[in-house]
Formats: structure tokens, C-alpha cells, sequence
């Protein structure tokens, strides 16, 4: 398999498995952005999504953290990794943030990368995430998979970024950050990759060959990787410090004293063998309960509205990308098309908007008034309305009042991964306020012909 056919396969298979990837850290604006992602080096998203809601109530804006003491800090991200260094970048950073951009996250990486805390893997994933740039931010996990699939031949985060970036095309970089991430985050682990249920074995250069390639270690870490060439050498190795240490221990240990370990062998063995036999029950007994219990596991079910077609729709009201307060009572008379979605900027999401822009025309020939909701604030709607050039509102449910109120927030399954999060549903509300359809299994390619063909 040639490099671009390996590139090919794995970019095909994401591309139509894994539409929708994003960061999850929680944030809600390119400010909090910045901080969870300098508190996450070297630390679970999942501890820094714990950390992060009490300092940014507390701490809402670059200003209010620029006032803070790195002491004050230091006390509401303890539990991370590094929290008095962390504490200290997070002050200095809103300071300089104040001082040298008004206050304004740079977009340039050259800019970002001067800000306290801010490296280059950070710097990267504000520019791709915020600001939509081609940037791809190597992590311990796409370092490791992306030579272990053979994607790259790194030995360093700044040679797997540049290798990527060369053969990934433009518009699935930002987004192939994320792909690489969570599939070694819940498929492509450091120490016992899940090889058996990985997809993208065909295309695996570690797969085939189980070997790490001295050119392309699977790790950040500057720990010795042991190579299969060098098993032989440790074998030879151990079995030289074993015959020295029973010569050693011959010449000190004292006659009488060896023959005493040795009279009373003959009555030890009954009793060895009864300890042994009751081992080998308790595993097979064990083996046994382990099975059962995976007969009784059942499939995981994501969360889905309890509201249904001839219910009345919960009133709603929120202002819109352009601040304009969008209101249901100002609509009555008309059929709203009122889509839940869990982010502005991502695959599945741009795809979705996409296709109900497309076909939007036909939609208001309906009399069909189409309304988008997540719990993005107006600037980013802004931003993405105004990319992709969207002839609706999409309204700022930051408070998720509306998501709430429609029982679109619940679990849901990523990769593996089980969470809370938006389900992407869509509601079809006639002219009398009720539900007339409700659309969970949502096409996004096609969710404008979707609807028009209810």
C-alpha cells in the first residue's frame, strides 16, 4: 500500500464513519477555549471539564482573570497536573492578552505562541478550533497513531505536524486533529491498542507488521522503546544476571542451612498441589461469571426527547446571531422547522446547516420558518452564519433553556466514549404550536430534502 492509499483509506473512513469531531473540552467562547486548553497539557479533558465551570463563573473574562492573584488561581485547579506553573501562565496570559491584543485572541500562530502557557500544540488548536485555520495541533495521541498507522515517520510533534498537514487536503486537517485524538483516546491505546475491533487495520502499518519502527516511535515519552531486534539481548541478558546471582548466593549460603530448605520438600507437595488446584477453580470460576456477565450487557441506547408528534411546543426565546430577540409567540401562524444541533463549526453540523440553506427556498414556499439551536453564544452563530453564508438564525441557548425545555440534552455514545451532550434532533412545528413531526435520526447531507419529504 503506497502512502497516499493509506492516507486515502484512513481519511475515507473517518470522513464517512466519524462525520462529526470535536474537542471535549467544554467552552462556551475563544476565551474559555484558551484556558482549558492550557490547563489540559499533560491532563484528561475529563478532570479539566470538572475544573473549568466553577473558575469560569467565577472568572468569566480575560479582564477578571488578569485582576486574579496566580494563589487565587492555584486553589480552583489544584486537582490538575501542574497547577502552580498552570495557576501562573493563566494570570500572565489575560494580562498580555490585556496589554498586547486588546483583549483579542490572535489568530496567527507566531502571535499566539508569545502568550504565557500558549505552545504550539495550544497554539494550533485555538487557530483550528476558533478561528477554522488548516492547523493540525499534535498530541501524545496523534503523535503515537499517526506512526503506528504509518501516516508519518516523526520523532518529533513539529515533523508529525508538518508530515500531516503535507498530505491531509486543507479542509479535513482541523477536523483530522480530532479523529487521530479520540481514536487513540478510546481505540489505538499506548500500552494495548484494541487491534481487534479497530477499523482501520487494513490500512495499519503496525498491524501488519507489530513492530515499532526505530524512525517512527509510538510515544512523547523519553522513556527506551524495546524493539522486537532487542528481545533476544534481554533474554541473554537476564538469564547472565540470574546464573551470577544463584552462583553468588551458593558461595555465601552456608551448608547446613541448604540442606535444611531441602529435607522437607516431600511433605510440602500435597499441600502445594491442593493450593494450586484451588487457583485453577477460582479462575475457571471466575472466567465463568465474566461471561455471563457479558451475555447480560446490553446494547447502549443514546437518550432521546420524551416530547412527541401532537404535543404542543414549549414556548422559546432567544436572541439570534444578529442580536435580534427571536421569539415562538411571534411566529404563530407559521410552520417552524427548529433544529437542535450540538455546535456551530463542526463536519456534521456545517453539513447539516449546509443542506437546509440549500434548500431553504422551498422551505419558505412552504411557509416554513427555519431556526437553528445550540448552545454556542451570537458571536459564534455570527462567525458561522456568516461563512457559510445561512439565511436563517440560529439562536444562543446559552443558558440551554430551549434544549432543556425540548429534552434534547442527554447521553450519547462517540467512539466509544458514552457522555452528556446535545442530541441532534430536529422539530416540525405547525401553525397551531404543536409538533407535528419529530426527527431524531437526522441526515445531515440531506436534512433540507428530509424534511420537504415528511
Amino acid at each position: 500500500m503506497t502512502l497516499k492509499e493509506r492516507y486515502n483509506g484512513v481519511i475515507n473512513y473517518f470522513k464517512t464513519n466519524v462525520p462529526v469531531a470535536e474537542t471535549e473540552l467544554q467552552y462556551s467562547n475563544p476565551y474559555e477555549l484558551i484556558v482549558a486548553v492550557i490547563l489540559s497539557a499533560q491532563c484528561t479533558d475529563k478532570r479539566i471539564n470538572q475544573v473549568t465551570p466553577k473558575l469560569f463563573r467565577d472568572y468569566p473574562n480575560a479582564e477578571a482573570l488578569a485582576s486574579a492573584s496566580s494563589d487565587t488561581i492555584f486553589n480552583y485547579i489544584r486537582s490538575v497536573s501542574y497547577p502552580n506553573n498552570k495557576a501562573k501562565h493563566l494570570v500572565n496570559m489575560a494580562n498580555m492578552l490585556l496589554n498586547d491584543f486588546k483583549g483579542v485572541i490572535p489568530s496567527d500562530i507566531d502571535e499566539l505562541v508569545k502568550l504565557p502557557g500558549v505552545g504550539r500544540k495550544t497554539a494550533n488548536v485555538v487557530a483550528s478550533v476558533i478561528y477554522d485555520k488548516p492547523a493540525m495541533a499534535v498530541d501524545t495521541h496523534v503523535f503515537r497513531v499517526s506512526n503506528r498507522l504509518g501516516l508519518t515517520k516523526a520523532i518529533t510533534p513539529l515533523q508529525s505536524e508538518q508530515q500531516l498537514i503535507k498530505y491531509i487536503p486543507e479542509q479535513y486537517v482541523a477536523t483530522a486533529h480530532h479523529w487521530l485524538i479520540l481514536h487513540g483516546r478510546y481505540t489505538c491505546l499506548a500500552r494495548t491498542p484494541k487491534c481487534e475491533i479497530c477499523p482501520l487495520t487494513e490500512c495499519c502499518l503496525y498491524f501488519k507488521t507489530k513492530t515499532i519502527n526505530k524512525s517512527a516511535p509510538h510515544s512523547l515519552s523519553n522513556k527506551k522503546v524495546t524493539l522486537k531486534n532487542d528481545i533476544p539481548k534481554l533474554v541473554m541478558a537476564t538469564k547472565k544476571i540470574k546464573t551470577s546471582a544463584s552462583s553468588a548466593t551458593k558461595k555465601t549460603a552456608p551448608k547446613k542451612l541448604a540442606a535444611k530448605n531441602t529435607a522437607p520438600k516431600a511433605s510440602i507437595k500435597p499441600a502445594a498441589k491442593k493450593a494450586v488446584a484451588k487457583k485453577v477453580a477460582v479462575k475457571k470460576s471466575t472466567t465463568v461469571v465474566k461471561k455471563t456477565t457479558e451475555v447480560k450487557q446490553t446494547k447502549f441506547v443514546a437518550h432521546s426527547t420524551s416530547l412527541k408528534m401532537g404535543d404542543k411546543a414549549p414556548a422559546f426565546k432567544a436572541k439570534d446571531q444578529n442580536g435580534k430577540l427571536i421569539s415562538s409567540t411571534d411566529l404563530k401562524g407559521k410552520n417552524i422547522v427548529l433544529y437542535f444541533y450540538p455546535k456551530d463549526n463542526t463536519p456534521g453540523c456545517t453539513m447539516e446547516a449546509c443542506s437546509l440553506r440549500d434548500e431553504h427556498q422551498y422551505l419558505s414556499k412552504k411557509n416554513f420558518v427555519v431556526l437553528g439551536v445550540s448552545a454556542d453564544d451570537e458571536k459564534m452563530h455570527k462567525k458561522f452564519a456568516t461563512k457559510y453564508d445561512l439565511p436563517f438564525s440560529l439562536l444562543a441557548d446559552t443558558d440551554m433553556s430551549i434544549i432543556k425545555a425540548y429534552d434534547v440534552w442527554g447521553t450519547k455514545q462517540f467512539m466509544g466514549k458514552i457522555y452528556d451532550g446535545i442530541i441532534r434532533t430536529t422539530f416540525i412545528i405547525n401553525e397551531k404550536g404543536l409538533i407535528a413531526h419529530v426527527i431524531n435520526d437526522v441526515k445531515t447531507k440531506e436534512h433540507g430534502k428530509q424534511i420537504l419529504d415528511l
